[in-house]
């Protein structure tokens, strides 16, 4: 046996029982010998990348492949390693010539199939993954993957089969588990969900994944007072602030201060949405303060039984006992019966009973009856991880932006904004301008007859306030919204428009378009 194949044969030993820095040592020591070894190279980038080097391991399947340009598996995994940063047309290539060189590869068609359907390639990936599985039918990639491209094009029965092989085929695996789970759920199936993710959680405790499909499955079944029980730890093991004082257990607060404070990566809109236990905190006895978010500090001014305001980052006064505002459905055991659904609950006046705000703009042209006054927000925070399944592309409004006898403004903020700007000539008053804070945009909602958003703060703002709020859901809504529900137990004055499938915005934009001609013709009877 050579030299090189007996260190290449001793540091693949080291490679596959972890020792890595031995590993390594080996194949540098490979490479010194002969710096142009393909096999050392390649071992080095796969190394690399096992770690999450990916500029490395990139830069080392690229060297492999130049000392031996038709190394399969450098081809494949350097593929995926640009496809892991963003570059899936160069990862494109590269399946390719996996394909080019053997084309019976089942690995690279699953991998080519991914690429695809991230550029929005669906039928071509379908069609990737289904030769994949006539190559290997017990290939478990190539059915999950199958059963996500299936899921996106919304033939679910379909794609829970073929989650079913692919759990089946590796019935160890949590991923195949949870992936299976959150299928039925969609579907409706949730107690099937909830089981299957109980016998996954038995074998995988620690699987924090796992764990958040059981709570978002229990919470969108209305099992809040279970689901709230497992979210509380799960959530505080994640984004809990470290206090001195004790975390408050729901009993009487006897004189005591308790502060109410905001997670981090909480949104505005949890905020809002739980801000309506403050009033149920003060009835314990204690005195309360409450932490939020700056641009929330004039608008919460508003709510009952806060003693003391203060925002993020501020100097904290002494307090007893505290608590996250996300854990308060928690400590009062909420079920979906004791929702505190009391609204409004935020308004847009202060409490000494003075107006802070401008009077909409009134309509261009005159109308036969008062307009229907209708505000419109499209675009979510863009910094939320589902913001491009959450907000909505403003050509999608163009279905019901034009019905006649509405006048619509936009209480749009953020980069979402400048959709608006590049749309031309559209039927939409801009009241960016006004809204300087959350107190602002309440008084303009006070203003109007309703509310159309999608699922971000000002859909929490106007249903806080018992402003009829027509709120548009992305196919797999978040879990507060429960499930294929048109109504919600948080706020009663809301109309929930979800889309039939993933992505279909033009269809929940249509039936928002009937809705609101109806709207109208009620609304010329009662101003006749």
């Amino acid at each position: 046996m050579s030299t090189i194949t007996a260190l290449l044969a001793a540091a693949q030993q080291h490679h596959q029982a972890g020792r890595l820095p031995e590993a390594d040592r080996l194949y540098r020591e490979i490479l010194q010998q002969q710096p142009n070894q393909p096999t050392a190279l390649y071992l080095l980038g796969l190394m690399a990348h096992q770690v999450g080097h990916l500029e490395g391991a990139i830069a080392h399947y690229e060297r492999a492949l130049i000392a031996q340009p038709n190394y399969l598996d450098a081809h494949n995994n350097l593929g995926a390693a640009l496809q892991q940063q963003g570059r899936l047309d160069a990862a494109i290539q590269h399946y390719q010539a996996v394909l080019r060189l053997h084309p019976h590869h089942p690995h690279a068609n699953v991998n080519l199939g991914v690429a695809l359907q991230k550029q929005g390639k669906l039928e071509a990936a379908i069609a990737r993954y289904q030769k994949a599985m006539q190559l290997n039918p017990r290939l478990p990639e190539a059915h999950s993957n199958l059963g996500h491209a299936l899921k996106e094009r919304g033939d679910f029965e379909q794609a829970i089969a073929h989650y079913r092989m692919a759990l089946q085929l590796t019935p160890a695996d949590p991923e195949a588990c949870r992936h299976l789970a959150e299928a039925l759920q969609e579907q409706g199936w949730t107690e099937e969900a909830i089981a299957l993710l109980d016998q996954a959680i038995l074998q995988h405790p620690q699987h924090t994944q796992l764990q958040g499909s059981r709570i978002r499955a229990r919470l969108m079944a209305g099992h809040l007072r279970d689901g709230f029980a497992e979210y509380d730890p799960w959530r505080l093991a994640r984004s809990a602030r470290s206090f001195n004082q004790p975390q408050w257990d729901g009993s009487d607060l006897e004189g005591r201060s308790i502060l109410l404070y905001v997670e981090p990566g909480a949104g505005l809109g949890d905020t809002m949405q739980f801000v309506r236990y403050a009033p149920l905190v003060a009835q314990r006895g204690g005195r309360v303060i409450v932490e939020c978010q700056e641009p929330l500090l004039r608008l919460l001014e508003t709510v009952d039984g806060i003693d003391t305001l203060m925002a993020t980052g501020s100097q904290l006064p002494a307090f007893d006992v505290q608590a996250s505002l996300l854990s308060l459905p928690h400590i009062f055991r909420t079920t979906l019966a004791t929702i505190p659904a009391t609204v409004p609950y935020l308004h847009a006046v202060a409490r000494h009973g003075t107006a802070s705000g401008f009077q909409l703009p009134i309509a261009d042209a005159p109308c036969t009856h008062p307009p229907l006054n209708v505000g419109v927000v499209w675009g979510g925070d863009p910094n939320h991880l589902h913001d491009q399944e959450r907000s909505c592309p403003l050509f999608e409004y163009h279905t019901f932006l034009k019905t006649p006898g509405v006048t619509f403004y936009s209480l749009q903020k953020g980069v979402h904004r400048l959709e608006l700007e590049q749309a031309g000539d559209l039927p939409i008053h801009d009241l960016s301008d006004y809204l300087n804070d959350f107190a602002d945009t309440a008084t303009a909602i006070a203003q109007l007859d309703l509310v159309v958003s999608v699922d971000t703060a000002v859909a929490h703002l106007a249903g806080a306030m018992a402003k009829p709020v027509w709120v548009l859901l992305p196919f797999a809504a978040d879990w507060r919204w429960l499930l294929r529900r048109s109504d919600t137990p948080w706020y009663p004055t809301a109309q929930l428009f979800r889309q039939p499938c993933p992505h279909d915005w033009a269809s929940v934009c249509a039936e928002v378009a009937q809705a609101l001609d109806r709207l109208v013709n009620l609304h010329s009877v009662k101003t006749q």
